[in-house]
C-alpha cells in the first residue's frame, strides 16, 4: 500500500512539473562566456532561456515568440541596446515586457539616461549574479500582476471594439425581433433575405472574436504548428472565393486568380485564415479596381503566392509602423474591422517557416509576396 501511495505521489509531482508553465527571457548580449554563463544559471532555475548575440538577432525572434523579460546589453554590433530598445517599444505587443540593460560603458548619468528612456532597471558589470536573480523574479512577479489586472484582448483602440461588436449584434438582435414580431407581413423572399442578413452579421462578429483570441494565443505564445500538417492551396482558395462572395457582391469580377495545384507544409485553418485575410484586405482598399492572386511551385521548397492590388496602398512610414491594432486614417476611409488581420497573417507565415513580403506605393497598390514551404 505504501509503495503504491509514493508511486502515486510521484506520479502527480511529475505532471505538475511537466504543466508548469516556464517563464520566458530574452537575452542579448555579444559577450559568449557572460552570455553562456547567464543562460545556464537561469535555464538551471527552471527559465526558458534564448540567447542572441545582438538587437537584430533579436527583432528576428520577436516576429514569432513573445518574451516574459528582456536582459540587454548596451554596446553591440550590427544593432545596440538603445536602437533594440526603441524598436521594441514601438511594438504594441512588446511594449510592456520588462527591459533590464546590463553594461560595462561608463559614463556620467548613463543610468538616468537609461531609464527615462523607459528601462525598467540597469546592472553595470561585473555585478553579482545573485543580484540578476533577484531583479528578474521581482520584474516578472510584478509583470505578471500587472498583466492578470489589466489584460485586454485587443491592443488597438477601444472604441474600435466596441464599434465592430456592435455593428454585428446591430445586424442580429434587431432583425430576430422583426422576425419574431411581424412574421406574417413578409414573403418568403423577404424572410430569405433577413436570414442572410443575420448571416453576414453573426460571421463578422465571429471572424471579430476569433482573431481576438488568435492574438491572444500569439501573445501567450500558444500558437500550434504541427510539424506533418498539410493542406491543398486549391481546396483553401475555393473556400475563401465562397466566403468573399458573400460579402462582396462583384468579388467574381473583381478578382482573378492564377493558381496552380500544390501540397502546401501548413494546416488548413491557419491556411484559409491568411488567404481569406489578405484578399479581403486587397478587395476593401483597392475599391473597385482589380485584385489578382497568383499561385506557383517555387524552387521546389517554396509555394509562392503573390495578392496584387491597384488600391490605396501604404505610404514607406505606414509601411513601418504595421503592428497588431494598427489602423490608419480608419474615420476617413471608412474601414472596417480591427487591424490584426495582416499582423496575424504575418506572424502565423513565420512561425510555419515560410516567407511574408510587401511592398507598396501610396495611392498605387500594395503587392504582398508569400513563400509557404511544400
Amino acid at each position: 500500500m505504501e509503495k503504491v501511495l509514493v508511486k502515486r505521489e510521484l506520479k502527480i509531482k511529475i505532471t505538475l512539473h511537466v504543466i508548469m508553465i516556464k517563464n520566458k527571457i530574452l537575452l542579448i548580449d555579444d559577450d559568449l562566456t557572460l552570455r553562456e554563463t547567464i543562460h545556464e544559471v537561469f535555464s538551471i532555475k527552471n527559465y526558458d532561456v534564448v540567447s542572441v548575440s545582438n538587437g537584430q538577432e533579436a527583432l528576428d525572434l520577436l516576429d514569432n515568440w513573445i518574451p516574459d523579460l528582456i536582459i540587454c546589453d548596451i554596446m553591440m554590433p550590427v544593432m545596440d541596446g538603445f536602437l533594440f530598445h526603441e524598436t521594441v517599444k514601438e511594438v504594441k505587443s512588446l511594449s510592456a515586457v520588462p527591459f533590464i540593460f546590463l553594461t560595462a560603458k561608463k559614463e556620467y548619468n548613463l543610468m538616468r539616461k537609461c531609464l527615462l528612456m523607459g528601462a525598467d532597471d540597469f546592472l553595470n558589470k561585473p555585478f553579482v549574479i545573485s543580484v540578476l536573480i533577484n531583479l528578474v523574479e521581482t520584474k516578472i512577479d510584478r509583470f505578471k500582476k500587472i498583466r492578470t489586472n489589466y489584460n485586454n484582448l485587443y491592443v488597438g483602440e477601444k472604441k474600435y471594439l466596441v464599434h465592430e461588436i456592435n455593428t454585428a449584434l446591430n445586424g442580429i438582435l434587431p432583425i430576430i425581433n422583426i422576425l419574431r414580431d411581424d412574421r406574417r407581413d413578409f414573403n418568403k423572399e423577404k424572410i430569405n433575405e433577413l436570414h442572410d442578413i443575420i448571416k453576414l452579421s453573426g460571421d463578422r462578429l465571429n471572424r471579430t472574436m476569433s482573431n481576438l483570441f488568435l492574438y491572444q494565443n500569439f501573445i501567450d505564445n500558444e500558437l500550434e504548428f504541427l510539424e506533418n500538417s498539410e493542406s491543398k492551396i486549391v481546396k483553401s482558395i475555393s473556400k475563401v472565393k465562397v466566403e468573399i462572395q458573400r460579402l462582396y457582391e462583384d468579388s467574381e469580377e473583381r478578382i482573378v486568380f492564377k493558381i496552380k495545384e500544390a501540397d502546401i507544409k501548413i494546416s488548413q485553418k491557419y491556411l484559409d485564415f491568411i488567404l481569406f485575410e489578405l484578399i479581403e484586405n486587397a478587395l476593401k482598399f483597392s475599391f473597385r479596381s482589380t485584385v489578382v492572386v497568383t499561385g506557383v511551385p517555387f524552387v521546389d521548397r517554396y509555394y509562392k503566392v503573390v495578392i496584387q492590388d491597384s488600391g490605396i496602398g501604404f505610404s514607406e512610414d505606414e509601411l513601418k509602423k504595421i503592428d497588431a491594432g494598427k489602423q490608419f486614417n480608419r474615420e476617413i476611409r471608412e474601414q472596417q474591422g480591427l487591424g490584426l488581420g495582416l499582423f496575424l497573417s504575418k506572424t502565423i507565415l513565420k512561425k510555419s517557416k515560410g516567407v511574408f513580403s510587401i511592398t507598396s506605393t501610396e495611392n498605387k497598390g500594395t503587392e504582398i509576396t508569400l513563400f509557404f514551404p511544400m
